[in-house]
């Protein structure tokens, strides 16, 4: 019994320690809730404080901004009203529904920027594009303005022009009136003149009609008559062939008989003679000088006194003249003969130089001027200068004039170039030709000489007769 009850009071200790556990922990939550909820009202009383601070600030600047509110709205409302009118004033369309302020205010900023890069160069630069919109419209009144006195001016100029046109217009109505009466007097002359003309036409054509009828009639007579001339012609002809065959055997007897003169005489006429030798000195002296056209530097061939000139024109000696006066002249001996000296009386000559007239010459064929066996470049070109420095005249042709023709080398025919030459050389086809044409020329050239007996001389002889074939021999130009 005693234990049961000892086991019954402990339980009931247990329990009391731990409702007074439970109490004072409730108690400790409760005070901390306590002070907690303190805390929070505090908190939310200085909150509303704040608060309400910042709806006065609020409200005070919406009352700057805003105003009084409308009747029935708040700021707000009032605010959104305000932004309604301005967009349906400016863009002059209804607002859309359930539209943000923000996306009205960009629309009205995009068609104003639109307006005014639509005007372009009418917007004022000085505002810029981003200028007041005001600013702007006021700028485009003032422009407006000038624009309408300037039309106003162009009105007055119009009415003025529209006055000088008026007058212009009445003059030209009577000028146009004159002008068809000078054209109706005119087409009036035109038709009494078509009608003179018409009378004048038909009197020439009756007057042309008789003239052919009566040269139809002469023409036959004519045509009749050149009949007979023709057959008087062909007879003419025949007994003029007939005659001319009788002249020719008859020339080739008398040719039997007498032979041709000589072309060549003239190139074999003596220029000059010698008057005094200084063998020592190798120097000879002519009885010519300044006063018959002689000048230092010419040449001349000497010969033979007593013996014609030889027909190849090779001389005994060359002199050339280095001194001259009035009546004589003094030259250097170039080349003689041992075996045939010069002598006093002996004869010079020059084919090129004459001393009362200047002799014609056509040079054509190739030279070898220093007798080296290659056809000299220049070799035509040195003969045409000697003849000119000498006082001949050159010709480009053999005509009666022609005096002397001086002839070298004659042209070579170039091998025809095959069809691989040509193609590894294009230029050989063109030179084969120059060839021919330049052989062609020279073959006519000298049938021209033979046809007009003009006298030819080749290279040599005409070196011999001017007496520079030594000189010739030792430079390589003239």
């Amino acid at each position: 019994m005693a234990a049961r009850q000892g086991t019954q009071s402990n339980a009931m200790l247990y329990t009391l320690i731990t409702f007074v556990a439970l109490f004072i922990i409730a108690t400790v939550c409760s005070v901390v809730f306590y002070i907690k909820c303190e805390e929070y009202k505090t908190g939310a009383e200085d909150s509303k404080a704040k608060l309400d601070e910042v709806a006065r600030a609020e409200k005070s600047s919406l009352t700057k901004v805003v105003g009084k509110p409308a009747s029935g709205k708040s700021y707000l409302g009032t605010m959104t009203q305000l932004v309604d009118g301005l967009y349906t004033i400016i863009l002059g369309k209804e607002v859309p529904a359930n539209t943000p302020a923000t996306v009205k205010f960009n629309e009205i900023t995009m068609a104003t920027q639109a307006t005014l890069d639509s005007l372009g160069a009418d917007v004022n630069s000085a505002l810029g594009k981003d200028g007041a919109l005001l600013a702007h419209i006021a700028d485009l009144q003032q422009k407006l303005e000038v624009a309408r006195e300037e039309i106003e001016t162009l009105k007055g100029s119009t009415a003025n022009l529209q006055i000088d046109l008026n007058d212009a217009s009445q003059q030209l109505g009577q000028e146009r009136e004159q002008y068809l009466a000078d054209l109706n007097k005119f087409q009036s002359d035109v038709d009494e003149i078509r009608d003179r003309f018409d009378g004048l036409k038909e009197t020439w054509q009756n007057e042309m009609n008789d003239l052919e009828d009566g040269l139809k009639d002469k023409l036959e007579v004519a045509k009749e008559n050149l009949r007979k001339k023709q057959l008087d012609l062909e007879q003419t002809e025949k007994k003029l062939e007939d005659t001319d065959k009788l002249l020719g055997e008859a020339l080739v007897k008398i040719e039997k008989i007498k032979p041709r003169p000589n072309i060549e005489v003239q190139a074999f006429k003596p220029d000059a003679n010698i008057v005094r030798i200084d063998l020592q000195n190798g120097i000879v002296y002519l009885n010519v000088g300044t006063n018959n056209r002689i000048y230092r530097g010419l040449t001349f061939a000497i010969y033979d006194r007593n013996q014609p000139i030889p027909e190849s024109g090779e001389g005994k000696a060359e002199i050339e003249v280095f001194q001259t006066n009035e009546q004589a002249c003094a030259a250097r001996i170039i080349k003689s003969d041992k075996k045939n000296p010069i002598v006093k009386e002996d004869i010079v000559a020059n084919l090129i130089w004459d001393s009362e007239t200047s002799n014609n010459f056509v040079v054509a064929g190739d030279f070898d001027m220093n007798n080296d066996g290659r056809v000299d470049s220049d070799g035509r070109q040195q003969v045409v200068e000697m003849v000119e420095r000498w006082g001949g005249t050159i010709m480009d042709a053999v005509t009666v004039d022609t005096d002397f023709i001086v002839v070298g080398m004659t042209p070579k025919v170039l091998t025809r170039p095959s069809q691989d030459e040509i193609d590894i050389d294009p230029m050989a086809q063109q030179r084969y030709e120059q060839s021919l044409r330049k052989i062609g020329e020279y073959n006519a050239l000298i049938k021209q000489a033979n046809d007009l007996s003009v006298p030819v001389f080749n290279q040599n002889r005409f070196l011999y007769l001017i007496g520079f074939e030594t000189l010739a021999n030792k430079n390589t130009g003239v």
